[in-house]
Formats: C-alpha cells, sequence, structure tokens
C-alpha cells in the first residue's frame, strides 16, 4: 500500500467539499486517490471526472474490479452505483467531481503548498520567461525553486516532461509532495486558463498571483474572450480565499490587467501594477528602454526607489516579464541588489527569442509566439534590431482556435519583409487548410507557401544575406511535431543549426 495511507472517514470529513455517501461508510484504508482506471490497485479512492475525451463514471465499475475501496461519482448518479455498496465499497456522491478530487487529492498529500511560497502566473503571453526569472531570482536569494510550467517540471536538479502546463489536481499535488519532501521551499507554477477553468488548482495555497496579459488564444476551449478572462480572474479570486500576507501583481498597461486591478481593488491584499503607465507601483521609463540582440536594459522606478536592470536577453517584451518577477520578488522581501544581480545572469529561456548567430554575417531568432498578438510584439522587437530584411518562417496549429490565423497571416505580412508560411503541428487537421486560413489574412502581400516545415526553414535561411534575421515562429522549445495523431521528433533549434552549418560549409 505504500507510507501515505490515510482512512476514508478522515478524508471525506477533512475537506471543504460536501459529500454524500450511500450507505455506511467502511473505514477503509485509502492507498491513492486517483481519476484514471487504469492506475487503481487496492485501496485505491476513484474519482469518477468527466473529461473531454470519455467520462470516468464509465469506469467506476472497472475501478471497483481493480481493488478500489471507495469511488467519488456525481451526486446525480449516486443511485446508479450504490449498488456497488453490496460489495463492500464506499460510493460517494459530490456535486462537482472535479473539485472532490481536488480537495481530496490535497488532503491525501497533507496539503504540500500550504508550507511554501506559492507563486502563480496566469495571463496569455510571458508566462514561462517569467517562472525563469523568478527560479534565478530565488535561487540567488538561497530559497530552494521548484517550476511547474510549459517547458517541463524541475527542482532540485530533477526534471520531468510536462504533459500539460498545470497538470490535473491530483497530479499536481503529487508533484507538489514530490518537492515539498525534496526540500522545495518556493514553488513558481504557470497557471494555464485550462487549469483554472477545470478546478485543477483550486486548494493550491498561492502566496502571489501575476497577470501578465490576455489576448486571444483557447478560443477552442472556452466560449468566449469574457469567459477566457474570467478563467484567469480566477486565480486572484482563489487569492484572495487565503489567510496571510498575500499579493496580486498586474500588467496595468494591458486593458484587461487595468481590469482586473479595477476588479481586486476592494480585496484583502494588495494589487499591485507593473508597466509603463504613471500609475505603475514599478514603473519603467519608456525612453530609458535598449533592446539589442545581446540583450535588453532600462531604468526602474520602485516604490523604494529605483535602478537599472540589464538581461543578456533580447526582446522588448521581456521588460514586462522582467518587471513581473522584479515586482513579485521585492514584494517577497528579496533585495533589488539581489533581483538584479540574477536577472543579469539568465543566459537563456528556452525558445524564448533564443538567437543563432551565422558566420554569413545573418542571425535566427526562434521563438514560441503561436498567437497574433505575441508574434506581432515578436516582430516588432526584431524590426527594433534595424535588420536589412526581416524574413518569417510561421505555421498555425490544428485542432486549435482558427479565427487567430488570419490574424496571425496579417501580422506576419505588415511586419516582414519575406513571410514563408508552412506547417506547425497540424494535429489531425489537414495542414492545407490551415495554411489556407492563414492566407486569407494575408490580403495580397507577397508570400510563399511550403507546407514541409524543415523545408520551410531551410528557404528561410537559404534567402538570408548579412544583417538579416530570419524568424521562426510557433514551436519555440518544443522537441516534436503532431501530424495526425503521431507524435515525431522535430525541433526548429536544430533545424536552423543545420541549414546554418550546410550553407557556411558551401
Amino acid at each position: 500500500m505504500g507510507t501515505n495511507v490515510k482512512r476514508l472517514r478522515e478524508l471525506i470529513t477533512g475537506i471543504d467539499e460536501p459529500l454524500q455517501v450511500a450507505g455506511d461508510v467502511p473505514d477503509a484504508p485509502i492507498a491513492s486517490v486517483d481519476y484514471d482506471s487504469r492506475r487503481i490497485a487496492n485501496g485505491s479512492l476513484f474519482v469518477a471526472v468527466e473529461g473531454f475525451q470519455s467520462d470516468g463514471h464509465r469506469f467506476v465499475t472497472a475501478a471497483v474490479d481493480a481493488g478500489a475501496a471507495a469511488a467519488v461519482v456525481s451526486r446525480a448518479r449516486l443511485p446508479e452505483f450504490a449498488p456497488l455498496a453490496e460489495r463492500g465499497v464506499a460510493i460517494i456522491g459530490s456535486d462537482n467531481t472535479r473539485r472532490a478530487l481536488s480537495a481530496l487529492s490535497a488532503a491525501f498529500y497533507d496539503n504540500p503548498s500550504a508550507g511554501m511560497t506559492v507563486i502563480g502566473v496566469t495571463g496569455t503571453n510571458g508566462k514561462t520567461s517569467i517562472t525563469y526569472m523568478l527560479e534565478a531570482i530565488m535561487r540567488a536569494a538561497g530559497r530552494v525553486p521548484g517550476v511547474i510550467g510549459t517547458v517541463n517540471y524541475r527542482w532540485c536538479g530533477r526534471e520531468t516532461a510536462a504533459p500539460n502546463t498545470t497538470p490535473e489536481s491530483r497530479d499536481l499535488q503529487q508533484l507538489i509532495a514530490e518537492m515539498r519532501d525534496d526540500g522545495v521551499d518556493t514553488l513558481i507554477m504557470e497557471v494555464s486558463s485550462h487549469g483554472l477553468a477545470l478546478g485543477r488548482v483550486d486548494h493550491v495555497a498561492f502566496t502571489a498571483a501575476i497577470f501578465t496579459n490576455l489576448t486571444r488564444d483557447h478560443l477552442d476551449f472556452h466560449a468566449d474572450f469574457e469567459e477566457y478572462f474570467a478563467a484567469k480572474k480566477r486565480l486572484f479570486t482563489l487569492l484572495g480565499a487565503l489567510p496571510g500576507d498575500r499579493a496580486g501583481i498586474v500588467n496595468v498597461d494591458d486593458d484587461y490587467g487595468r481590469r482586473l486591478a479595477r476588479d481586486f481593488a476592494g480585496a484583502s491584499y494588495p494589487v499591485l501594477g507593473f508597466g509603463m503607465h504613471d500609475d505603475a507601483a514599478y514603473r519603467v521609463d519608456p525612453a530609458s528602454v535598449v533592446n539589442s540582440l545581446e540583450g535588453i536594459a532600462y531604468t526602474l522606478s520602485r516604490p523604494d526607489g529605483g535602478g537599472r536592470i540589464a538581461l543578456p536577453l533580447a526582446g522588448r517584451f521581456h521588460v514586462y516579464n522582467s518587471l513581473a518577477a522584479v515586482a513579485t520578488a521585492h514584494r517577497l522581501g528579496i533585495s533589488f541588489d539581489c533581483i538584479r544581480d540574477a536577472l543579469a545572469g539568465i543566459a537563456h529561456i528556452p525558445g524564448r527569442f533564443n538567437t543563432i548567430a551565422s558566420r554569413l554575417g545573418f542571425h535566427v531568432v526562434v521563438d514560441y509566439a503561436h498567437t497574433d498578438d505575441a508574434l506581432r510584439k515578436l516582430l516588432t522587437s526584431v524590426r527594433e534590431l534595424r535588420p536589412r530584411r526581416l524574413i518569417t518562417v510561421f505555421g498555425c496549429g490544428g485542432d486549435r482556435d482558427r479565427a487567430k490565423r488570419p490574424l496571425m497571416g496579417r501580422a506576419a505580412a505588415e511586419l516582414s519583409d519575406h513571410v514563408i508560411v508552412t506547417s506547425d503541428n497540424p494535429r489531425t487537421e489537414d495542414p492545407a487548410r490551415i495554411i489556407e486560413d492563414i492566407r486569407a489574412g494575408i490580403d495580397g502581400r507577397a508570400y510563399e507557401v511550403e507546407p514541409d516545415r524543415a523545408r520551410a526553414i531551410a528557404a528561410g535561411i537559404a534567402m538570408a544575406s548579412a544583417g538579416d534575421i530570419v524568424v521562426i515562429a510557433g514551436k519555440g522549445h518544443e522537441d516534436y511535431q503532431i501530424v495526425g495523431r503521431a507524435k515525431t521528433h522535430f525541433d526548429d533549434r536544430e533545424m536552423a543549426r543545420k541549414f546554418i552549418a550546410e550553407r557556411e560549409a558551401a
């Protein structure tokens, strides 16, 4: 059964989620909590969650057959499964099995986040970069950071793949428990709108919440933009439900950020703004910003003074990302000198404005930008570097929001000297259809189409000359491509280096 065993009665009476039990509760020892019937073993508590591809209620009987000691089902379906109680299994009803899964998982793992400083980062763009910056700052301050995000989950020299930016609540609580047991005292996590809407972080004890911005994304999941914004706001509602010294850190240059700051002006915790507006608590003088291929620098004013920040990371958007990290770390009591020195030592963030130089005098920039706003900001930042020509290679993901495709096409065409439209991760969609959606926004401008991503990257590099910058956008840190349901190795950075080397050797 393992060492972490809880009594069922202790679990179900110690959570904040109302439950209804069919009949008597056998006070069985519970060896695990899970929503995946394939992982059920003797003594498990199975929680039936309605997913996107299947309904967990279909597997309740299978879970019991596999040894589950208890099962949580939708309260409305309790009569359907009540007969299983005759087999000595506790059948429990919940009005929200997702929330029950979160509460039970947190209780099973002894609320692992409660003893940590937990920083949640939400918004459309910038989350990953902010987590890397905060990780560097916390490590420099002598803390032991753990990170849960898009690129990977990492702590104390350990690193695991990230199938989801924000894992399902049960997996999240187990992961946090592992970090706690390894000595992590500061957890930095990207909090996706999916994770918030699906209740995956309902029982995480956040200390600080960061809002970066809100632009079009994930409208294949959220019904509309207001629902998307409501999901992001939920992080700040969760923050307010907790006692103690908390803080909200918000980009007040973003329209939705200003709206969020107004909505939470009366919260039980302070909401501090960052940006270039005069009313931002952490403010950058726009005239002080220096953006080059070597990095970004600016002058910061803050509640207790000011100073110069310099990062060896190119891209104007890193002004906002670093501002968020500075404001949060400073609010958590870390000195400005420590923050400044830690940021100055960050060499690179995977897939975020990664630059590759060629001996032929041109550069390649690989970036994760996969929304129209992110692509526009990326290309605008590259334009500030005054390239001789800006050549952009990009595509759009399949089985995702179609409406952003022409918007990305328009952004690329307006800001590039030459555009090569290609495939991203087409998934189960026809790549040609995705490309047609992109072309609809290009509006008669000159461009070319090369559906094969490797050949498209090769074409972009083949036409580059001294002073040019080739931007490869959309996949960033990803080292795979998904075509149909097959996932094969593909890394934009590797491809760029390969084709640069071939040109240099010619």
